[in-house]
């Protein structure tokens, strides 16, 4: 999830740079050993794996469940992760500016109290100062002067205006998002365009993208972007593209799935179009149906939809073709059914 390193405007390099430098090493090397750094995936990893033995029958179902001692776990697991970006976030927050002879972050003492307080509402609080601990072997200080606590890294001694500066950014609901992307380019432009997405996409998902994009040409649609899970173990990035206020496709990506989006808008739709297709292309009619996931939850937006005689309950809140991790014959089809779509849309035609 973390941005590439871009400079924003015409700013100093220095310790946008140092800041950048010393947490992607921090993450590299968690990812490594995770239980230097008090962070210990395997009793989340564990859990996980008892539940793969319901997996089937979960998946079978698609009922909508909820598991609080998964959630529990994660959150546990995802919060150690996120401890070191979230001390400096806070600090950075409560800070009164930088010190100029020593780079040091200044902050309050009474305000560097609380941000200690908030740190140990955590999971798993108890290992905190083990995590300080760790932050000083890679080289942070902490010291009082006078009424305030100076924060300092003492190889990189700039660093800290690097935090100030993803700090000083207007609030938004995408503020943190965008300081644990480490997305100086577009702190202050909330949210990234899909173009800084694909930067941090594999190759193949993020070329899928471009020639989505590419087939959009001359359509007038909105792109919808919104983070999920805003955190470095887990994050993923959901894109809809909309035309006159409909979704008309879209994306789920990060660096190890891809989820590409064809929406119909009602579930009459995408039986009119199955239809067709069994008319005209069996082969075609077999991979489209295959893009509908089964749902036989008992919500009250479950539809049942034929494709040809075999009925399938489907989601009616979503309408939608869902190709997961797509080949390069998968994208062709997607893409192609997209077209047959926007050329209904621009024609001002019916959908079938």
């Amino acid at each position: 999830m973390i941005a590439p390193f871009e400079m924003p405007g015409q700013q100093e390099e220095g310790g946008q740079s140092q800041f950048y430098q010393f947490m992607t090493a921090l993450y590299r090397e968690m990812y490594q050993k995770p239980e230097e750094y008090m962070v210990f995936p395997k009793p989340y990893e564990e859990y996980v794996a008892k539940l793969k033995e319901q997996e089937a029958q979960v998946k079978k179902e698609k009922a909508h469940v909820t598991n609080s001692r998964e959630s529990t776990l994660r959150n546990t697991f995802q919060q150690a992760i996120q401890f070191y970006a979230l001390y400096f976030y806070r600090a950075g927050i409560k800070s009164t500016g930088i010190d100029v002879q020593s780079g040091a972050l200044m902050i309050r003492k009474e305000d560097y109290a609380d941000v200690i307080n908030q740190m140990n509402r955590i999971h798993e609080s108890k290992y905190n100062a083990a995590r300080y601990g760790k932050l000083s072997e890679l080289g942070i200080g902490i010291y009082e002067s006078g009424d305030s606590v100076h924060i300092v890294h003492r190889a990189y001694p700039q660093m800290m205006a690097g935090i100030a500066y993803l700090c000083q950014a207007p609030d938004s609901k995408y503020k943190w998002m965008n300081f644990a992307r480490l997305d100086f380019k577009n702190v202050y432009s909330p949210i990234p365009t899909v173009n800084d997405i694909c930067k941090t996409l594999p190759a193949g998902s993020a070329e899928i993208v471009k020639r989505l994009e590419a087939q959009l040409n001359g359509i007038k649609v909105k792109a919808k972007i919104r983070p999920l899970r805003g955190i470095v173990s887990d994050f993923k990035w959901k894109v809809e593209y909309a035309y006159k206020g409909k979704n008309i496709c879209g994306f789920y990506a990060d660096n190890e799935y891809f989820m590409l989006c064809i929406y119909f808008n009602s579930f009459q739709n995408i039986a009119a179009f199955a239809k067709t297709l069994y008319d005209e292309d069996r082969d075609f009619f077999q991979w489209f149906k295959e893009q509908f996931p089964e749902r036989l939850c008992k919500c009250p937006n479950n539809r049942r939809v034929y494709f040809g005689s075999e009925p399938r309950r489907i989601c009616g809140l979503s309408n939608r073709a869902e190709i997961v991790n797509p080949e390069n014959d998968d994208a062709d089809r997607a893409l192609y059914l997209l077209k047959t779509l926007n050329d209904k849309l621009v024609t001002g035609n019916k959908l079938l």
